[in-house]
């Protein structure tokens, strides 16, 4: 038995009922429970039994003064409290790690640079939000980020990382599933005052619809969203997103836009009316790229920080429905991941 399993086996025995009192082990046993999905799934990596998971959950719940899951069929999924105190410990647990690490020990510093491709949207709503992150773990280390909205885009193989909205195929890339896209139709607050806010998808066709096309000649995915429902024509196409963005945004009409729209500008009003997609949202990486340091500390950023779909609702599995406490969330997993500071080159051995 190694000196993890006897520290655990020591936590169940001295477990007291009805305390209060935070512990460590109980936040430890919070993140097996997230990384496993179950109860019964983290109790055995822990080698603790089931009832324990669940009474040491609940005497976090108590500590913490909220409920941390809702508990269902489908498995344990976070509250909004839960997502939040998920972060303050993911930031705790790094800066845990940093502090242990020597200060006398002389590590290379990485230098070097990552070339990652993305959707215009991704790029310029979303990755540059979390790129002076980045810098301050890794100051060596230059970010080429290029955006497009073709699939086949030339700059692909020249990018180290490309981050996409399908399953890649191709079998020389190395593939990482990072969460899903969940699109819902969206309007601003300034036209739903002056048009009215839709119930249902008939509704829609006393209101002005906006898509995004890539060619001139593609028919608008209104019809195929709404399933052939009355729908009148789509009065503004664009092949960019951020365009279709700006467009929704100053009061143009409705579009289809990912919900983590909500998170980032309240201005973007979500409309739960019946119409939603998703897509995967899936990275690839050439396999000499990914034998770069540089390359592959930015994986372990894009899955843990930028896309992390365990904190995110937003880029979750299953589909979550907007929450006007979106933006607050997203500003402590910000501020939370600030506190974690300069990177220990140690834990990219981890990778």
């Amino acid at each position: 038995m190694d000196n993890r399993d006897i520290e655990l086996r020591y936590a169940e025995l001295i477990e007291h009922d009805g305390g209060t009192d935070t512990d460590w082990d109980d936040f430890r046993i919070f993140l097996e429970v997230i990384r496993y999905g179950s109860f019964n799934k983290a109790a055995s990596k822990l080698k603790l039994t089931q009832p324990t998971v669940s009474r040491r959950l609940t005497r976090l719940e108590l500590a913490v003064g909220s409920r941390l899951f809702e508990r269902d069929r489908r498995g344990p999924r976070l509250t909004f409290e839960g997502q939040r105190v998920y972060q303050e410990v993911i930031a705790a647990q790094l800066a845990l790690t940093r502090a242990a690490t020597q200060p006398g020990y002389a590590r290379p510093a990485l230098v070097g640079d990552c070339k990652v491709l993305m959707s215009e949207a991704l790029a310029t709503y979303w990755m540059t939000r979390f790129i002076s992150l980045f810098f301050d773990r890794h100051p060596n280390i230059d970010v080429k980020l290029f955006g497009t909205n073709e699939i086949n885009a030339e700059k692909r193989d020249a990018c180290d990382l490309h981050v996409h909205y399908y399953e890649p195929t191709n079998q020389e890339r190395g593939t990482l599933r990072l969460g899903m896209l969940h699109f819902i139709p969206f309007a601003s607050r300034e036209y739903l005052q002056r048009y009215g806010t839709p119930h249902s998808v008939d509704e829609l066709k006393n209101h002005r619809l906006l898509d995004q096309a890539l060619n001139l000649s593609d028919v608008s995915n209104w019809v195929h969203w709404m399933r052939q429902k009355p729908v009148t024509r789509t009065s503004f196409f664009t092949n960019l997103s951020g365009s279709l963005a700006e467009a929704v945004r100053n009061g143009a009409g409705i579009a289809m836009m990912p919900t983590y729209g909500s998170a980032v500008d309240e201005e973007f009003v979500p409309l739960e009316i019946g119409i939603r997609y998703q897509t995967p949202l899936s990275l690839s990486v050439t396999r000499d790229a990914g034998l770069r340091w540089p390359v592959r500390v930015m994986i372990e950023f894009l899955r843990g920080t930028v896309f992390d779909h365990v904190g995110m609702p937003w880029f979750s599995t299953q589909y979550i429905a907007p929450h006007p406490d979106w933006p607050v969330l997203l500003r402590s997993f910000i501020a939370a991941a600030e506190r974690v500071g300069p990177s220990p080159e140690l834990v990219i051995d981890d990778l």
